[in-house]
């Protein structure tokens, strides 16, 4: 078994615990799926179970711990079940890369998303909040100079049920050095009483 292989199975039991769970009560017929041969099942199956859960656990808090920091206001809003969402995101997802904690956070917050449509999450807003928070973070990549999110409800604001459109705007001289380029990012608002009068002007030739 190579080491890409193993660090794949390794990843699956530290985060899948239904994998987790059927390995340890089957480590010969779960190896035979994943192509392990007799002995390579047998030293995987030689981890003590109680570790992999008491680390598979940690990392977990830790994740959570991170995206609770990318994502605070859904934290608060959410409380309790924001980690209850993160515990079932969690046995689906694992993050790589130098950026894992960012991804890990957008990606949750794709997964609230399609919570928030299918399953009546509340408070009703809550899915506005989630895409409001996530495009801040797609917002501060280096390579995007303008990010567009249509919203419901003026989560920036108050909550109400007033559409909203929120832009990220990067603008750059010429003389801008790459670290002052990606630090130059505009955040405006306009909910629906100010987007109609600028609509109506654009109309009639008024700037």
């Amino acid at each position: 078994m190579g080491l890409a292989q193993t660090q794949q199975v390794l990843a699956q039991l530290y985060t899948n615990t239904e994998f987790r769970e059927r390995f340890f009560a089957n480590p010969q017929a779960v190896g035979v799926e994943l192509g392990l041969s007799c002995d390579e099942a047998q030293q995987l199956a030689e981890i003590s179970a109680q570790e992999v859960n008491i680390f598979a656990n940690s990392l977990k808090w830790k994740r959570l711990g991170e995206i609770r920091e990318l994502l605070p206001r859904t934290a608060k809003v959410l409380g309790k079940n924001f980690n209850t969402l993160f515990w079932r995101y969690a046995e689906t997802y694992l993050p790589i890369g130098i950026k894992k904690h960012r991804e890990d956070a957008i990606a949750f917050a794709n997964f609230m998303i399609k919570v928030a449509q299918n399953e009546n999450l509340e408070p009703a807003w809550v899915g506005d909040l989630v895409r409001y928070e996530k495009t801040w973070l797609l917002a501060y990549e280096p390579g995007n100079f303008l990010k567009i999110c249509w919203l419901r409800y003026a989560v920036h604001h108050d909550f109400t049920a007033q559409p909203t459109l929120v832009i990220w705007l990067r603008l750059l001289g010429r003389w801008a050095t790459p670290r002052r380029r990606r630090s130059q990012l505009h955040h405006i608002t306009l909910s629906l009483p100010m987007i109609l009068p600028h609509l109506e002007s654009q109309r009639r030739g008024e700037y």
